[in-house]
This record gives structure tokens, C-alpha cells and sequence, in this order.
């Protein structure tokens, strides 16, 4: 995702726990192996950038997207595991932004998840509400391995839940000036 929206004009900061994923981004090498990622990050190396520090890249941006693992728990259910590690750094770094800033989930959860466990958790750490001093999006991605370019620049669908008119608004707008 974050080498198609450089490759569109848009500056990314992209942000991994990984260590080696934030090294390879910032060398202008693929963390993994995915058709036509290699060309795409090395065309767009000026426009894409990777840390592990959330403060820095919110700081320096006006959306986020959170794409962690949601496995399968003991129930069967979604995990919120990751999603509520990565809202709880998102949430502190919100806290210190002035300006509006825009969440997307893109990992798939269950439904409710979104507003019963995601949005509480950003309100608490940021100490902000939504929607009013951020906006939060539900954009699950309908992508493939071996096809993740292709599919993010010619997607079959885009689904977005919003929070508010804005933030559904600059979403779609987002997108629009990605796909093809």
C-alpha cells in the first residue's frame, strides 16, 4: 500500500515494529516478495520513507492506516490484539498533534470491533474524540498475494466505513487519486 501511494504522489511514511521491513524500506528494497514491488519502491524511494517511531510518522502526516495481523482467536473470531498495540501508539501519538488527523482500519475485524474496541481505545490514549479532533474509517483490503499491486491500483471494490462525512470524504478522496 504504501509503494502505490508514493507511486501516485503522495509522500508515505510507513511504520513497522520490524525492524528489518523499516530497513529494507529505507534502502529502497522490498521487505517481501510481491510481483512489481521492487520497481515501485526504488522508482519512488524520494516520496517513501519507514521508521518504527509512530510519533514521528503522525506527526508528519494526515492519515494513518492500520494493517496488523488479525488472527483467528480460540472463539474464531477476529483477534483485536495487534489492532488495539498499534491504537494504544497511534492514540499517544495522536495526543500530541495539533491538527486533524484521519485513522483507517484496513485489517479485517469483526463487526462492532471498530467502534465497541478501536475508537474507545484511540479516545482514551489521545485524549481526543471522534469525530470532531480525529476521524476513524473502516477500509478492510480486498487484496492477494502475488497480486497486492495490481489490486490496490485496480481494485474490484473499495468499501469505507466513516466515523463522520469527513473523514469518509478524504478516504475517498485518497483513493481516487490512486486508482487506476
Amino acid at each position: 500500500m504504501s509503494a502505490v501511494m508514493a507511486h501516485k504522489g503522495n509522500t508515505v511514511v510507513g511504520v513497522d515494529i520490524n525492524p528489518a521491513y523499516v530497513k529494507a524500506i529505507q534502502e529502497g528494497r522490498p521487505p517481501v516478495n510481491e510481483p512489481h514491488l521492487a520497481e515501485m519502491i526504488q522508482a519512488n524511494h524520494e516520496r517513501l520513507t519507514a521508521t518504527g517511531d509512530y510519533k514521528a510518522a503522525i506527526l508528519a502526516t494526515d492519515v494513518t492506516f492500520i494493517i496488523v495481523p488479525t488472527p483467528s482467536d480460540s472463539d474464531g473470531k477476529f483477534s483485536m490484539e495487534y489492532v488495539l498495540q498499534a491504537a494504544e501508539k497511534i492514540g499517544t501519538a495522536l495526543r500530541k498533534k495539533q491538527a486533524w488527523h484521519l485513522v483507517v482500519l484496513s485489517s479485517t475485524v469483526m463487526p462492532g470491533s471498530v467502534e465497541g474496541q478501536l475508537l474507545p481505545a484511540l479516545e482514551r490514549h489521545s485524549g481526543k474524540k471522534c469525530p470532531g479532533e480525529f476521524g476513524l474509517c473502516y477500509n478492510p483490503e480486498f487484496i492477494a498475494l502475488g497480486s497486492v499491486v495490481r489490486d490496490m491500483l485496480k481494485p474490484d471494490m473499495i468499501l469505507i466505513g466513516e466515523s463522520d462525512a469527513r473523514s469518509g470524504q478524504m478516504l475517498e478522496d485518497l483513493y481516487t487519486g490512486i486508482c487506476e
